[in-house]
């Protein structure tokens, strides 16, 4: 971006950092390329605490802490807690043992209401959600998950709405391709009218309602630790330490944890994702391909990977770890990648991996040594290997 250093950039993101929301700035687009034309966050900021225009701008004393940009970033970028998305899978697992229909809804639905209803889960905004906890919920014996959307017309958090609206189509549609008939809606109901003010009560030997609370929020976020491989059924490893001259990938907790629902479910699925899912995308390429590899260097999440063998160059592609950010089209100099909404849930599943060889190595002179790339030149100066010829 003009003007400013990638350095700049990342104080400038990890300013956002508070108590509702988790900053990875490495795993932004738009930091990662110039040419990166993502600006979901900006474009879903309610109070427009992020702009992208010429230069990064944010404004950290503008941020309400909705969630929203967490649920929207395909890269993990921003990541939402208090709670996050793993608390939130772990309070539903403990729900499904004994409740068949939970309730997502805001503070500001709730005001007044606290406590009244177990079942109902306080979220930041609906918009906070995404697909990871919704389809997270059914996959642990939930059979229905409603969104209480009574308070969203007048909220200044109101484009929240439209994301929970999308998620739940989304998650609708892919667990469709399960087998699994719709069981999330958004539902428009009147916000809980508030409670009268307690009356001051003597003194109890017991537990007092805030104490209570707090025991509650440890033990939460106690049972959120241990349940951490129980529910992603793989360790919590977050990133793995690149290689030298190497870009750090990392696949979002969200994503993680959607897999794992989904492996839960586990029962036959459809061929192909909805065609408009937008939680995958499936990699190609042209003819116009030169090997230059630069897709699966700037990849955030690792879906692509470089790969070399039988003396040509190209990618690997892990359709599980794609999120659709679609940086490698953005980025590519001749125009080849091809992507397609339209995936094979299989190979998501299996969490498959597709060599793509595309260019001959000797037609990729970047991936010489120096020292072959000396000979290449004196070879083409010198065809007769007499390098004192002419001389």
């Amino acid at each position: 971006m003009p003007g400013l250093e990638i350095e700049q950039i990342v104080q400038m993101l990890t300013s956002l950092e508070s108590r509702a929301i988790k900053v990875h700035a490495l795993q932004c687009s738009k930091l990662r390329h110039r040419r990166s034309t993502c600006a979901l966050c900006a474009d879903h900021c309610p109070v427009k605490a992020i702009t992208w225009e010429e230069s990064l701008q944010v404004d950290p004393e503008k941020c309400t802490g909705c969630g929203i940009c967490a649920a929207v970033c395909p890269t993990g970028a921003l990541e939402a807690r208090n709670p996050t998305n793993l608390e939130l899978c772990t309070r539903i697992q403990e729900l499904a043992k004994t409740e068949t229909s939970i309730v997502f809804a805001c503070p500001t639905y709730l005001r007044g209401a606290e406590g009244a209803d177990d079942r109902r889960l306080r979220v930041n905004c609906l918009g906070r959600l995404d697909e990871s906890i919704l389809a997270g919920a059914l996959s642990v014996g939930i059979q229905s998950v409603r969104l209480l959307a009574g308070a969203c017309a007048s909220c200044p958090h109101a484009i929240g709405l439209a994301v929970a609206e999308q998620v739940t189509h989304r998650t609708n549609a892919l667990l469709g391709a399960f087998g699994i008939s719709a069981r999330i809606r958004v539902s428009l109901e009147p916000p809980c009218a508030p409670e009268p003010p307690a009356q001051p009560s003597a003194p109890s030997a017991g537990l007092s309602r805030r104490s209570f609370f707090r025991l509650l929020t440890r033990e939460t976020a106690r049972k959120a630790a241990v349940g951490v491989e129980s529910i992603l059924g793989i360790p919590n490893a977050r990133t793995q330490k690149p290689e030298k001259g190497e870009l750090p990938a990392a696949l979002p907790a969200k994503r993680r944890l959607l897999l794992a629902a989904l492996r839960r479910i586990g029962k036959s699925v459809a061929a192909e994702s909805p065609a408009d899912g937008g939680l995958w995308a499936r990699f190609g390429f042209k003819e116009a391909c030169n090997g230059c590899q630069m897709c699966a260097f700037f990849c955030p999440t690792g879906a692509l990977s470089k790969v070399q063998e039988g003396g040509k160059v190209g990618v690997t592609f892990r359709t599980s770890h794609c999120t659709a950010c679609r940086l490698c089209q953005e980025i590519c100099d001749c125009g080849a990648v091809t992507l397609s909404s339209t995936v094979d849930l299989s190979k998501v599943l299996a969490d498959s991996v597709d060599v793509l060889l595309m260019q001959e190595v000797k037609a990729c002179p970047w991936l010489e040594s120096p020292e072959e790339r000396i000979k290449r030149i004196l070879s083409e100066m010198f065809p007769n290997g007499n390098s004192r010829s002419g001389l």
